[in-house]
């Protein structure tokens, strides 16, 4: 049996694309999913299910505190505890397009509410709700861009990172991981449009392919299992090598 199986699982950003994947993985492997995105989460509930495990849909707007707080009572309603997760939602799209001195000002602060203050926000709501069973994982999602920094993307992935190891102590204390998961380019709707020099990335990689969901839930897997329960506080790059010194 799976060491996920039975586990509670908030997946944020899940209603398509990668995070989808991750919530169908996680069913499949007997965890109870919240499947939560800021709308369209019904049906992605629906394929999780189908998967073999329980499945509930969760409307949440990662930057409002409220919305948090009422997505954390609905997975205690259904579920009656939190054991893992994933934060996935951010946004990407146009950032890495917009240069520093060329990026408008809505896009900064669009990304840094998002792809920061969001996470953070999933992880002090969370917190709690661990601590009262003296067991927890959090894994949080930036990127390989966050090696770059020279747009609000890879700026607002690295701060995530950074918020992952400053993490890592407070919430040991309580029998809580917090690592977090930086992938490369990876097979999802939009990427190739999307991620100025796709080809050249990929062709300068020590694995020459783009990431699956296979490449990525395997480190999530791992990163919630008692295999991992010395492992906290880190930043494991799936990229194929393509960062490689």
């Amino acid at each position: 049996m799976s060491e996920l199986a039975g586990r509670v699982v908030i997946v944020t950003g899940a209603a398509r694309g990668l995070g989808r994947d991750y919530a169908r993985n996680f069913a499949r492997e007997g965890a109870h999913v919240v499947v939560a995105d800021i709308k369209g989460a019904e049906g992605a509930a629906a394929d999780a299910a189908s998967a073999g495990g329980k499945a509930i849909a969760v409307d949440v707007d990662i930057t409002d505190k409220a919305s948090i707080r009422a997505m954390m009572d609905r997975t205690m309603e259904a579920f009656g505890r939190l054991d893992v997760l994933v934060n996935n939602a951010g946004l990407w799209r146009g950032l890495a397009q917009a240069g520093l001195l060329e990026c408008p000002d809505e896009m900064w602060d669009a990304a840094w509410k998002v792809n920061v203050n969001g996470t953070l926000f999933c992880c002090q709501a969370a917190y709690p709700l661990m601590k009262q069973n003296g067991w927890g994982r959090i894994i949080n999602v930036s990127s390989v861009a966050s090696a770059g920094g020279g747009d609000s993307y890879g700026i607002t992935k690295n701060a995530v990172e950074h918020m992952t190891s400053g993490l890592a102590r407070p919430l040991g204390e309580h029998g809580i991981t917090v690592n977090c998961i930086a992938p490369g380019i990876s097979a999802f709707e939009g990427a190739k449009g999307q991620i100025p020099g796709f080809e050249r990335i990929v062709a300068g990689a020590a694995i020459k392919r783009v990431g699956n969901t296979r490449d990525l839930f395997g480190a999530i897997r791992f990163l919630c299992s008692e295999d991992a329960s010395w492992v906290t506080g880190q930043t494991l790059h799936i990229d194929g090598g393509a960062n490689a010194r």
